[in-house]
């Protein structure tokens, strides 16, 4: 059930987002204009981020756990074969992306983070919605915590 708890946390705190820039409004939004943007353009890194420590920590506990029924059980030669190739895989990926990380970045400012900010400030209705998706993420949280309370 702390499960359930965390995540209805989780969800809370991702909604103030959603709500934020209708909170704030058009005249505070604009201000805040450059920092919006740069905040919007580390959002999707630091989720790759996120996504390639969850692949290394992935691999490193499987290649632990493999580490330890090979030396208890031993290791079929398949299954060694099919590891080295899924963390050779892995690896040609994060090398890809460290090399083309600057191209990354610049292709996730231009497309993602210049355009959403101007819709932020210019467009009423993505602040609406953004509103209505953070008021039905709170309530979803609100309801996960409610259930652990009474449960």
């Amino acid at each position: 059930m702390k499960w359930l708890n965390a995540l209805g946390m989780i969800l809370q705190f991702i909604s103030f987002w959603f709500a934020a820039p209708e909170l704030l409004g058009v005249s505070t939004l604009k201000r805040f204009e450059k920092g919006l943007q740069k905040f919007i353009s580390i959002i999707p890194m630091i989720l790759l981020m996120i996504i390639i420590a969850g692949f290394g920590i992935g691999l490193g506990l499987v290649g632990f756990l493999k580490g330890l029924k090979g030396a208890s059980q031993g290791l079929e030669e398949g299954e060694f074969y099919q590891y080295l190739a899924v963390l050779g895989g892995v690896s040609v990926v994060y090398v890809i992306f460290v090399i083309r990380f600057k191209r990354i970045e610049r292709w996730l400012e231009m497309k993602l983070a210049k355009p959403l900010t101007e819709r932020l400030i210019h467009s009423n209705h993505t602040r609406t919605n953004a509103l209505i998706i953070g008021a039905l993420l709170f309530t979803i949280g609100f309801v996960c915590q409610f259930l652990v309370a009474i449960l």
